[in-house]
Parts: C-alpha cells; structure tokens; sequence
C-alpha cells in the first residue's frame, strides 16, 4: 500500500470545493479497501463516514468510525485503514479539511457563547482524534453539504459561502453531546505558538511602543494581542518586555564598556532610576554593583 498524501488526494480528487486554500471540502468515494496505509494529514480535517467503517491508528491509540458517525484529526501522521462493509457501496465519506490560520482567524466567532462548561462522562484518551458520535442534526448537516457537489453548480458562488457554512458546522458540533472534546481540541490548536509574535517582540522589546501600537504591528486586536502574547510566552507582556529588557541589560554590562545610563536608554527604559530600580529588583544588586563584581 502506497503511503496516503492528503494534499495530493485533494489535488486529484474530482469532487472537491475550496476556499482560499484555507479551506477544503471533499466527498471521497473508493470501491477498494485500505489497510493500515501511512496517511500524512497536512491540515486539521473533519469527516463523516457515510459508508463503511474507519480506523485510524495515532500515538495514542486506535480509534474505529462506523457509519453515521465522525471524527475530528489534527494534522499530523496515522496509519489509516478504510474498510468496506457492503462490497457494491463501497467506502464512502465527506471531508473537510481547514488550517490553523482560518481557526485563529475565526476563533471568537466560533467560541462565541459556546463555553458551557459541560462534564459529560466521554472516554476521550486519544488527544489527537476526537470521535464524533452519531447525531441527527451533524448527519442532516453533512447530507446539506453534500448537495453541494451535484452537477453543475456554480463553483465561483459557492466558494465564498464554505466559511460561513464550516462556522455553523463548528457551532454545531460543539453544542452535541460530548462536543466540549471537540471544542478542547479546537483551541488547542489556538494556542500554539505564534512564529510572528515572537519574531515581532524578539525584534521590538527595546523600543518605548505601547501595547495598543505592538498589537497593531501584529495585526490584531489589543485584546487578541494579549490573548495571544499569554498563549505563546505564558506571561503578560509588561512582564515579558522588562524581563527580556533586563536580561539584555544584564549581557551588556558583562560585555561591553557602555555606561549604566547609556544602557538603561540602549534597552528602553525611560529613565536610568526606573533601569536601577527593576534591575535590583530582579537580581539584588545594582548595575553598579554588579559592574564592579566582574
């Protein structure tokens, strides 16, 4: 069995819709099984088994999908086996696949009014899948999706409404039972860390700009700045900012012949007392007590 590319199965799949490449949805139909193929999932995706039954093999552990029912999978890699159980329907499914930056882009449209703090008792040990039980209003959902690939529709009309669709099927789905696991799994992959975040304060730390200007530079929100910020460093960013200030504060006078006040204005700070102060603060002596220790 060939190894399973994802990115190359939509390629060539006749029967797919998309949006941006941010958005991917494909009916799959096969007449062959598949057993415990190596699938590389290059985006997060969502899929209803129609016909047959799926098992999926991750890191922890195996996770079997009979018809009716579906399942939500990170991207990543897994050993995949789509089974058939009436030869003349062969194994049939609806897929969609959507990535990390749409999720972020939409994620407080999504979450709005969902949190609800539900304690369903639901054996979810696998991180990496989670299992979407048979429910009437996801399997009408997808039967409404799947009107969208009869013939000649009009593809260029329909590409603009997958998004909004895909947030009504979110919503949906986590409202289900047990859809709090679904939901888990969505803002996991919302607090991964963010590469641009960190190139912009790594790259900024030491200029006097306010927060409302950093969160501007990156795009966003003050609030989804912040948000965000916690999310990647797991501290505020005043704290950040003047921790990172002092430490590059602390290199300078072990490493350079530059004077206290030159340094405090070099790393950002307003005024050499507020410099003396935080670095005492932080590491007990002052700048001058330290440059004469070395």
């Amino acid at each position: 069995m060939n190894d399973l590319n994802c990115s190359k199965i939509i390629k060539e799949s006749p029967e797919t819709i998309s949006w941006n490449e941010d958005i991917y949805l494909m009916h799959y139909v096969s007449e062959k099984e598949i057993l415990k193929a190596n699938m590389c999932v290059h985006m997060n995706m969502i899929s209803i088994v129609v016909q047959g039954t799926k098992e999926i093999i991750a890191c922890g552990g195996k996770t079997i999908v009979s018809a009716g029912s579906g399942f939500f999978m990170r991207k990543g890699s897994y050993l995949v086996s789509d089974k058939i159980q009436e030869q003349d329907k062969g194994y049939e499914s609806l897929i969609l696949f959507f990535s990390d930056q749409w999720l972020q882009s939409q994620i407080n449209t999504i979450f709005d009014g969902t949190n609800r703090n539900r304690q369903e008792n639901v054996d979810q040990t696998n991180e990496d899948i989670v299992l979407l039980a048979e429910d009437h209003f996801m399997t009408a959902f997808f039967v409404h999706l799947t009107s969208y690939f009869t013939p000649n529709i009009d593809q260029e009309r329909l590409g603009p409404l997958l998004p909004i669709k895909i947030r009504e099927l979110f919503q949906l789905l986590i409202s289900a039972p047990g859809g709090h696991y679904f939901e888990k799994q969505l803002r996991r992959l919302d607090t991964h860390l963010h590469p641009d975040l960190v190139v912009l304060m790594q790259s900024h730390y030491k200029e006097n700009i306010s927060l409302e200007q950093y969160a501007f530079l990156a795009n966003c929100s003050l609030s989804t700045f912040k948000r965000k910020f916690y999310q990647t460093f797991k501290m505020n960013p005043g704290k950040w900012i003047l921790q990172h200030r002092l430490e590059t504060a602390y290199e300078l006078l072990k490493s350079s012949e530059k004077n206290i006040t030159e340094i405090a204005y070099e790393v950002g700070f307003e005024t050499p007392a507020h410099f003396i102060t935080s670095f005492k603060q932080k590491y007990r002596n002052t700048p001058k007590q330290l440059q004469q220790q070395l």
